[in-house]
């Protein structure tokens, strides 16, 4: 008897639906799909590729055991849209979520390629994708601690991280000034990048040493691999590292636009209740 899942990330311009089961503690591919959110319309596009990778897997929504979601850090819109749609469609079927750090999917996905060669252990990766306004959202840690990371607990919610590896939104600045100092800690280290940011600005990395950067060339390098958010999400599972629908939020490791406006008074508040109704 097999188990069947379903896992999506809509935290950048190119998302992916994949859909999986598990026989015998093992993972099979059933069916995948990429597609482009580069014209926006995230909801749309979701709905249809939810659909057409069910059917072309043979199964229904009720024949799912859980469902898995990038929580970011990324697109607020796309944030907000791919986890709305695993909230509702997991509470409608009474099946838990997964959720899935958006850079941990990225990173994985590189060190996948690098395989387990424990020279590669103290290797410095760097994942990041554009934050807009001249920062990224930026993942930092050793190869080995980034093999153990999937997701980070939040709130009541337990998570699955390694020490060593952290998420945050920093200007190429100061990226490039937290590799350096990594490297000169360890003086033995190599660095690799992996990323939308690597790029679109590939000169920012030319500050660092050239002699201790291990170059990896791969077809769809930067893009995300179906394969691997459906691995994060199997290793969640093993580890019953799920959370009930309603309790999945967004990673945004930065206010929104929204929220800094109405810091600022740029914006109203939302109308409070009144006597007598909502105003």
């Amino acid at each position: 008897m097999s188990q069947k899942y379903i896992a999506w990330d809509t935290s950048s311009a190119s998302g992916v639906v994949v859909a999986f089961e598990v026989v015998d503690q093992r993972l099979r591919l059933v069916s995948e799909w990429s597609l482009s959110f580069e014209t926006g319309k995230h909801s749309e596009r979701l709905l249809w590729t939810i659909d057409i990778v069910l059917k072309s897997a043979g199964w229904k929504l009720s024949d799912l055991a859980a469902i898995g979601v990038g929580v970011g850090p990324g697109s607020f819109t796309g944030l907000r849209i791919g986890i709305t749609t695993a909230k509702i469609l997991a509470e409608q079927l009474k099946i838990p979520t997964v959720a899935i750090s958006s850079l941990a999917f990225l990173a994985r996905g590189l060190v996948s390629l690098l395989g387990d060669d424990k020279k590669n252990d103290k290797t410095l990766l760097v994942a990041c994708t554009d934050a807009t306004k001249g920062e990224w959202f930026t993942l930092l840690g050793p190869v080995k601690a980034v093999r153990d990371c999937v997701s980070m607990a939040d709130g009541d919610s337990s998570g699955l991280w390694a020490r060593g590896v952290t998420e945050m939104t920093l200007t190429p600045e100061e990226v490039i000034e937290s590799v350096k100092t990594y490297l000169s800690k360890n003086p033995k280290s190599m660095w690799v990048a992996i990323g939308q940011s690597i790029e679109r600005y590939p000169d920012v990395f030319k500050l660092l040493p050239v002699k201790r950067r291990i170059e990896v060339h791969a077809h769809g390098l930067h893009q995300p691999q179906p394969r691997i958010l459906a691995t994060l999400m199997w290793e969640s599972l093993q580890q019953t590292v799920t959370r009930k629908p309603l309790l999945l939020r967004p990673r945004y490791l930065r206010d929104s636009e929204a929220e800094v406006k109405l810091r600022k008074g740029l914006l109203k508040a939302a109308p409070v209740a009144l006597r007598g109704g909502i105003a």
